[in-house]
């Protein structure tokens, strides 16, 4: 079955909210063998609203649209998705009723309002869906041999709703679609056109599973993904893939799926019982909070010392005034004495530190915008890379504090067993 994902909304359109739903959807509905084939974006407009509507029913079996459900005149999705199906508007009694208990729990010091009365308005024979997230309640209507589904806006009420409603019904309708799942392997000190001349062959012959690769921040992400009947099934077609990529990547490839970096890394220290702290300058505290976005985290992570300025180095860090001097905060020689000055100070078994240039001004031709210094102080001694990220200062920052934890994991494996 072809889906069409609609977004609705002028602030989709003028960037001022980031589109999750479409993202949210589309994951969802591939692992139930749906083949989501387009996505479309078009703003509070009625005109364009029905254009659309009409477009993506023309070239999909369902489509699926998110906003536009709510009480204010702006919210038009419903009534235009009547009028693209050809049904009129019908009032609910029991959508008042179950609007009206929401507002009396959520707000007990107010009434329904009229503009929330009209929601309980329903194209005529729809399948409705109750929404224990909010007021908008969502619709499935069919005709003609296709069907459009309208879902809420907020992504809290629409993946509520999805789980909730439209999966379960969607099952009951039309029974399963089959099963599509994917492997994620994540590989952090390799490019896109390294991996490829590893896996060419794989490329070049692959049918079911199918293999392909995506630059991510801080890594590349190699998918492997199979369609099959059940989820059973298609885990025993990626089985012989994911073994050859985990051959063909060991120690390059650490992180698998939805797994962070910072989940290896809690998961390598727990298993040897060392405990973690950090020293950070360029990325201003983000390598403690990925490591903390972890729970758990406080049964190996110590603390990170945010060290920002020449002074704080000197004085928290014990980094030499002469190190800062002759070679500057940008360093290899003040990377390694900041983890050294953070493991003591933390009392830690291993510490790591950043310090670079993030940008945008600062850069010269020997120390260019993007140049980050990491150190790892440990057992095994102090060790100090050097990278040159490309990108603004959010993104040199995200990179450095994700590629910083990708060292601290090597550096273990490296060393231990």
């Amino acid at each position: 079955m072809l889906v069409e994902i609609v977004t609705t909304g002028s602030e989709l359109l003028l960037g001022e909210i980031v589109n999750e739903n479409s993202r949210y959807l589309s994951q969802e509905l591939n692992t139930l063998g749906y083949s989501v084939v387009y996505h479309t974006t078009v703003g509070d407009n009625p005109d364009r609203m029905e254009q659309v509507l009409r477009t993506a029913l023309a070239r999909a079996d369902m489509v699926i649209t998110t906003g536009g459900l709510g009480p204010t005149q702006g919210d038009m999705t419903k009534l235009i998705g009547a009028k693209v199906m050809g049904l009129p508007m019908e009032y609910h009694p029991e959508i008042s009723a179950a609007i009206r208990q929401w507002v009396h729990e959520h707000h007990p010091e107010r009434d329904m309002t009229a503009n929330q009365e009209r929601q309980a308005m329903i194209p005529a024979g729809a399948a409705f869906f109750s929404n224990e997230a909010g007021t908008a309640p969502g619709v499935a209507m069919q005709h003609g041999g296709k069907m459009l589904v309208h879902l809420p806006g907020p992504p809290r009420e629409m993946r509520w709703m999805y789980e909730q409603r439209l999966k379960p019904y969607l099952l009951r309708t039309f029974g399963s679609q089959g099963y599509i799942k994917s492997v994620y392997v994540k590989i952090y000190d390799m490019g896109e056109a390294f991996i490829e001349e590893k896996l060419m062959d794989l490329v070049q012959h692959q049918s079911n599973p199918t293999l392909a690769m995506y630059a991510r921040p801080g890594f590349v992400e190699v998918r492997i993904t199979a369609r099959a009947a059940t989820e059973a099934a298609a885990a025993v077609l990626l089985l012989p893939l994911e073994k050859e990529l985990r051959q063909r990547l060991h120690r390059t490839a650490v992180a698998y799926d939805q797994e962070t970096m910072a989940d290896v890394l809690g998961r390598e220290l727990l298993k040897r019982g060392y405990t973690i702290s950090a020293a950070e300058s360029c990325t201003g505290g983000l390598v403690g909070s990925l490591i903390t976005d972890v729970p758990g985290a406080s049964a190996y992570f110590r603390g990170s010392a945010g060290t920002y300025c020449d002074e704080m180095k000197q004085h928290i860090l014990g980094v030499a005034t002469e190190t800062l001097r002759t070679y500057s905060a940008v360093s290899p020689q003040t990377a390694g004495e900041m983890a050294q000055g953070s493991r003591r100070l933390y009392r830690a078994d291993i510490a790591v530190s950043t310090t670079g240039l993030a940008g945008p001004d600062g850069g010269t031709a020997e120390q260019p915008v993007g140049l980050v210094y990491t150190g790892i102080d440990g057992p095994w001694g102090t060790i100090v890379r050097k990278d040159i990220y490309p990108g603004d200062r959010t993104e040199i920052k995200r990179r450095a504090a994700a590629r910083a934890l990708y060292y601290v994991v090597q550096y273990l494996l490296e060393n231990t067993k």
